[in-house]
């Protein structure tokens, strides 16, 4: 009896250890394989809504592992703090051509405000703010100014300014780099291109994060704003209605970085979704900020006068951290109906970029036979559900083998959706020499030399020959392109 009594709790703390491995796996299999079918893919149901959900969530985890999220915050903190004198001095010496002479302190006070909204922790009153305005810190204003002081002093030069502005644009081109990399684009734009794109943004920056962080100090206004006939009921509403309105000022700010500053095609949106919960993490941040209040005053007393630049190192890289976490869910939102697991595309073999090349190769050939416009980037991705970063790797490499070429589309197009033909002959290719061209493509000098030094290495070689000559390696590619099938038109009913 004793025994019977003994044996029934091991039994049970089996049967829930069971139980627990069969979720696991269960989950397992739901996150690895049901998620990514196709059945499931813009169905109406619950269970295909909820598996949307799944993937997007599972896309950005997996693009936080991949692309190492925390690192490349940790690197845009340091060039942001390397640029940031630069860039303010840049700043106040392009302003004295718009704003007269004598008003610097609105350039001054913007560019706290906009460091103070990146690193609350600066802002930061210990001894608790008056009138609903939180003072900024001294130590920052005082450097700020320091800046200022040596861009208008004169004698930063023109070699001197073109350092400032050179620096400047190193400084946002490695942000550009960080989002191409999450979007999995190897090639930047042109130096052209990136002084179009970065003066409109930042002109468009300067002009919407000025009236967002104005109104969201809008309580600064409430002692002006009484002394008006009916100015405390006016007072009132911009008190309730401006959070509200620098929150979107600030979203659309955002949205317009996310989707113009990687060098692929953002739709609208994810851009803006991405963006709004972005803004309302950094409001979060801010709120939140009182729980370290102790801590900024410590790191003051420890470090003295240093101890600002340690206290916006770490609200920089926050700053940074929530930025690339909104690119990495705006990326997931727009493929995840497009993609299958990432997982399966981790460490690739030169086979798997090989297969998708030729992939490639033969939508566009196709495409092109059939007289139809030229595909599309966007188009191939949603055919082929290839992640971005393999994509655009293997077109890139067919560029390389002058295997396909890209085409101006005339009218309105997205110009970074680029358009692709075959940029030789479909016949001429077989598949035969292209397997030989894509495993072959670099420098094989150092073959001929392994030869020398191991003659044996040459009956290998001799034998890739042979099988290259086959009768199946002589086939064009023409003739693979006749049997690919275009997929049913999606049923929008």
């Amino acid at each position: 009896m004793n025994d019977d009594h003994q044996t029934k709790p091991i039994k049970t703390q089996v049967s829930i250890v069971d139980h627990v491995h069969r979720l696991i796996a269960s989950l397992y299999r739901i996150l690895g394989r049901e998620i990514w079918e196709l059945e499931y893919v813009g169905h109406p149901s619950i269970r295909a809504r909820v598996y949307h959900l799944l993937r997007i969530l599972t896309l950005t985890w997996q693009g936080l592992r991949r692309n190492m999220i925390p690192v490349q915050a940790a690197a845009l903190t340091f060039y942001s703090m390397i640029g940031i004198g630069p860039l303010i001095a840049f700043a106040i010496m392009l302003s004295g051509f718009v704003i007269q002479k004598g008003n610097e302190e609105l350039i001054i006070e913007g560019i706290a405000k906009a460091i103070a909204f990146a690193a609350p922790q600066i802002a930061l009153d210990t001894d608790g703010p008056e009138n609903g305005i939180t003072e900024l810190n001294p130590q920052i204003l005082e450097l700020i100014t320091s800046f200022s002081q040596a861009a208008q002093s004169g004698t930063v030069g023109a070699i001197g300014a073109l350092m400032l502005a050179f620096i400047g644009l190193q400084v946002l081109s490695s942000i550009e780099s960080s989002f191409n990399s999450l979007w999995g684009v190897e090639q930047g734009r042109r130096v052209s291109e990136r002084i179009v794109v970065y003066w409109t943004f930042v002109s468009l920056g300067a002009v919407l994060g000025s009236a967002a962080l104005t109104m969201d100090m809008a309580a600064a206004t409430r002692a002006y704003l009484g002394e008006l006939p009916l100015g405390g009921n006016l007072a009132n509403l911009i008190l309730l209605i401006s959070p509200l309105l620098s929150y979107l000022l600030l979203v659309v700010l955002l949205a317009v970085f996310f989707r113009f500053f990687p060098n692929t095609t953002v739709e609208w949106k994810p851009a803006f979704i991405g963006a709004g919960m972005v803004v309302l993490l950094l409001h979060v941040y801010k709120l939140l900020s009182f729980l370290y209040v102790r801590r900024v005053v410590d790191t003051n007393s420890l470090y003295g006068s240093v101890g600002i630049i340690i206290v916006l190192m770490l609200g920089l890289y926050v700053f940074w951290l929530l930025i690339l976490l909104g690119g990495q869910v705006t990326y997931a939102l727009q493929n995840a109906d497009y993609l299958t697991n990432e997982n399966a595309w981790q460490q690739t073999s030169i086979r798997s970029r090989e297969i998708v090349s030729l992939a490639i190769l033969l939508l566009v050939a196709d495409r092109f036979q059939s007289e139809n416009k030229p595909i599309l980037t966007s188009e191939l991705h949603k055919r082929l559900r290839v992640p971005s970063h393999i994509l655009n790797a293997c077109t890139n490499r067919l560029l390389e083998l002058n295997y396909i070429c890209t085409v101006d589309l005339p009218g309105d197009h997205e110009s970074r959706d680029r358009a692709f033909n075959p940029s030789r002959p479909v016949e001429g290719i077989t598949i035969g020499t292209f397997r030989k061209d894509f495993e072959c493509y670099g420098n094989n000098e150092g073959v001929e030399l392994l030869q020398k030094a191991l003659p044996k290495v040459s009956a290998y070689l001799k034998e890739l020959v042979q099988m290259g000559a086959s009768q199946v390696a002589a086939t064009p590619i023409s003739e693979l392109t006749e049997r690919v099938e275009e997929p049913p038109e999606e049923d929008n009913a």
